[in-house]
């Protein structure tokens, strides 16, 4: 395609037009095709050509177009350099496949990594204050923060309790379809205290407020960041069996549960069952009563594929099985992958699966995002990130940032 500045030119001198008058350049509706088909840096520079680009550009139905035919995928992950004035360090928007920064955010938020979420917004933890939680708008470049560091419900609990140091364990953030409506929920470590959950809702102020929620019926997995996921308003966590037996050794709830919080209502929902594969797996090799390290022979994760929750198991030397919730009311899971471990690293977390059946990896050693395509059984490691820990996806539409392309 021409660039911008041979566009302004017709033939013999004059400005060729893009109106779609009889004779005058290009119909419009040749040209609306064409520009959906180009990267949204180049739209966004393009919009400087003419009255006419930067209309079309800008209406609606385009940007919608858009966003249905160039639905990303793209990662948000963390940056810090050294820009000539100082270490700055902010949020890169990164096309998943080109490895391109479509938009480089700078923040005032120090030390911070990007949480694993799966939204338009990205949110931002374990910084200089050990609870601290920031979302930041990759659009406007506008931040939401909590106006105190903990609920007054859990400051006077604490204070009671004489406790001392809290630290944050576990972060998700989440939208309400229903009401649209931004939350946070974060678990709380203070000592032997039962967890403590608190829950913020995102207010355009910028400023918003914790407050205290119900903890959840039974221990969950909150410090090991595979274990949970955010899918359509609702937080899914692994039960944390291993602890359990520690401090409820008589509670009955089978390894592989999963408790699901609903951030519309703010309140725990009912156990959800496993795999029955899963359960029986622990069982039959009495994991629940080996150490700690038994972690570096298999592993359990949570993930969100394709809108649907999944639970991963890997065990070295064998296999990686992602087994898929295809009736929630019933609590019924099919494995729709078995993939072979030669291929995999114990604990590489799927990010992401397509139609195609590729599968995108969070790597580890190095850190990195892997392609897998289960029916060829071959991969290959397409984007370095210099912190494994440190990655989102970002589900917003790229034109909206209009300008200040990176």
């Amino acid at each position: 395609m021409a660039s911008p500045e041979a566009s302004k030119r017709g033939g013999g001198g004059r400005r060729q037009g893009f109106g779609g008058s009889e004779g005058a350049g290009m119909p419009m509706d040749v040209l609306f095709e064409i520009l959906l088909r180009l990267p949204a840096k180049d739209i966004c520079r393009f919009r400087a050509v003419c009255r006419s680009w930067r209309a079309m550009t800008t209406r609606r139905a385009f940007v919608r177009a858009y966003a249905a035919r160039n639905p990303g995928p793209y990662v948000a992950t963390s940056f810090a350099d050294d820009d000539g004035g100082g270490e700055s360090c902010g949020v890169d928007i990164t096309d998943l496949y080109s490895g391109d920064v479509v938009k480089r955010i700078r923040t005032d938020v120090r030390g911070f990594r990007v949480q694993r979420t799966r939204s338009d917004l990205v949110c931002l933890v374990e910084g200089a204050n050990p609870l601290a939680v920031t979302v930041l708008n990759p659009v406007t470049g506008a931040t939401c923060t909590a106006a105190k560091s903990i609920s007054d419900e859990y400051d006077h609990l604490l204070l009671e309790s004489g406790r001392g140091s809290v630290t944050m364990d576990s972060c998700a953030l989440g939208k309400v379809p229903s009401t649209r409506e931004y939350k946070v929920l974060r678990f709380l470590q203070c000592g032997y205290l039962q967890q403590l959950c608190e829950v913020m809702t995102l207010h355009r102020s910028g400023v918003s407020q914790w407050r205290a929620a119900e903890s959840p019926p039974a221990p969950v997995s909150v410090r090991n960041k595979t274990r949970s996921v955010v899918i359509n308003g609702v937080v899914y966590f692994l039960f944390d069996f291993q602890g359990c037996l520690y401090i409820y050794p008589h509670m009955a709830i089978p390894p592989g549960c999963i408790l699901p919080f609903d951030l519309e209502t703010e309140e725990w929902m009912g156990i959800m069952n496993g795999p029955e594969p899963v359960t029986a797996f622990y069982k039959e090799n009495n994991v629940l009563f080996l150490s700690p390290s038994h972690e570096n022979l298999e592993h359990v994760s949570l993930a969100d594929l394709n809108g649907c929750l999944a639970t991963v198991h890997t065990i070295y030397g064998s296999c990686m099985d992602l087994w898929f919730l295809s009736d929630p009311e019933e609590g019924l899971w099919v494995k729709k992958y078995s993939l072979s471990f030669q291929y995999l690293r114990l604990k590489d977390y799927p990010l992401l699966l397509f139609d195609d059946e590729e599968i995108v990896f969070l790597a580890q050693a190095p850190d990195c995002l892997r392609s897998y395509y289960p029916e060829a059984g071959t991969y290959a490691d397409f984007l370095d990130l210099e912190n494994v820990r440190s990655v989102g996806i970002y589900t917003g539409n790229l034109l909206s940032f209009r300008s200040g392309f990176y």
